[in-house]
Formats: C-alpha cells, structure tokens, sequence
C-alpha cells in the first residue's frame, strides 16, 4: 500500500483521467471529491463488502455521490 500525505486542495491523479482531491479536513474525517469517467463505478468498500457478505436487501439507494472540483 502506497501512503501520501496531502493537503486540503492537493490533488492525486490516477492514469490519465481520474483525479483524487482534498476537499476538508476534520478532526475525525478526510472529505475527498474524486473525478472519473463516468463510466467508472465508484463504490465506498464497506457497501461493496456487504454486498458480497449478502446483506444487501436495503432498499434505498446507497451510491457515491461525486463532487465536481474546480481544475
């Protein structure tokens, strides 16, 4: 595993079009906007391993919601 420090603003970049971002910082939480392809899925883990654990008969819908970063 790879281990960066960044800070609020800085920005990760991944292959040519995918694009990590700092967006706060709080005492217990990292806020991050992620630019992708739209065609990317993009899952946060914990769901993904429900999902595979069989525990996914919630109904509501539990999509990452991204944020648009200004360049």
């Amino acid at each position: 595993m790879l281990v960066l420090t960044r800070k609020l603003g800085q920005r990760l970049k991944f292959g040519n079009d995918i694009y990590v971002t700092v967006v706060r910082i709080d005492k217990h939480t990292v806020r991050i906007g992620v630019e992708a392809p739209k065609d990317l899925v993009i899952q946060r883990e914990e769901l993904d391993l429900e999902a595979v654990g069989g525990r996914s008969s919630r109904s509501r819908d539990h999509s990452l919601a991204l944020m648009q970063i200004p360049a």
